[in-house]
């Protein structure tokens, strides 16, 4: 793995959860997992405030480098960015879940349809 790679990863939530939004804006895209059968990967929330989480990374390559670190296989995919915030985020929330803005295994910010919205528009 690249280095600056490696430090981004490495960074506090916080700063991921500002480098992912520089990224999103700019490209218009995020990147999620999928599996053969086409699932999304899915977390559990270990606060417990919601159900599920979707996991979200601002690039192919993040998305990578956790799709290698999980025991099943996903691959990366795309998804423009009005149709993750009108279809499939909206459909997330109507089923109890929120976002995990680039997990690193470690730690992420859970943001809600509304709040990535605003974040999104403030840029």
């Amino acid at each position: 793995m690249k280095l600056i790679k490696r430090f981004i990863l490495n960074r506090p939530a916080e700063k991921r959860l500002t480098y992912f939004y520089a990224m999103v804006a700019t490209d218009e895209q995020v990147w999620l997992l999928r599996n053969e059968n086409d699932d999304l990967l899915l977390l559990e929330d270990d606060d417990g405030d919601y159900p599920f989480l979707l996991p979200v990374w601002p690039s192919r390559s993040f998305a990578e480098i956790e799709a290698a670190n999980l025991d099943e296989s996903y691959e990366a995919f795309n998804i423009p960015l009005s149709d993750f915030l009108d279809d499939l985020l909206f459909d997330i929330e109507n089923d109890g879940g929120a976002a995990a803005i680039f997990p690193n295994g470690n730690d992420s910010t859970i943001q809600k349809r509304d709040e990535i919205k605003e974040m999104i528009s403030n840029l």
